[in-house]
């Protein structure tokens, strides 16, 4: 498979996974970018006897997202510090739109603990099968399956749970 071919076939789908498991728009994009040129850099040392492309595409993805994660807790807790000492905290911008349309929804899985989140996000925003998420995860497509009803009744949690605080 060529770089072109790679980027053609799962770009927007790896952009859907970043959306959901990112702050923002501009955070989805950069860390579908980061991923993809990780991949394209590994793609001549990508051996199929190890697993098919796909599985070791979204393990790029995965190791991607956890890495801009805990860069992103670094930075928020820099930032937490930085507002205790200042008179008035800088307004946070709205972005453009991140490709999921209820902001509700989306709000929902970025508070979802990080293995949810990209359960929900490989299932659903990169819209692949367990088997694929299993391979991502490094779960058997049996424990992919059960880790994605366990994120999905998590998610429903948060949303009954922010619908009953908005009402009050």
């Amino acid at each position: 498979m060529t770089a072109d071919e790679l980027c053609e076939r799962y770009a927007d789908r790896v952009y859907r996974f970043a959306a959901m498991v990112s702050r923002s728009s501009d955070d989805a994009t950069d860390l579908a970018q980061e991923a993809l040129e990780h991949a394209i850099r590994g793609l001549p040392k990508m051996d199929p006897e190890r697993g098919d492309i796909e599985g070791w595409l979204y393990r790029i993805v995965v190791n991607a997202a956890r890495d801009a994660g805990r860069v992103a807790r670094r930075q928020q807790a820099l930032l937490e510090r930085a507002r205790t000492l200042m008179v008035r905290p800088p307004r946070p911008s709205s972005g453009p739109p991140t490709g999921v349309a209820d902001p509700e929804l989306l709000n929902a899985i970025r508070r979802l603990a990080p293995r949810e989140r990209a359960v929900i996000a490989l299932r659903f925003g990169a819209d692949i099968d367990h088997a694929a998420v299993g391979r991502a995860l490094g779960l058997s497509p049996a424990a992919a399956g059960m880790a994605t009803r366990r994120a999905i009744a998590a998610l429903r949690t948060r949303l009954e749970a922010g619908r009953k605080e908005s009402r009050t």
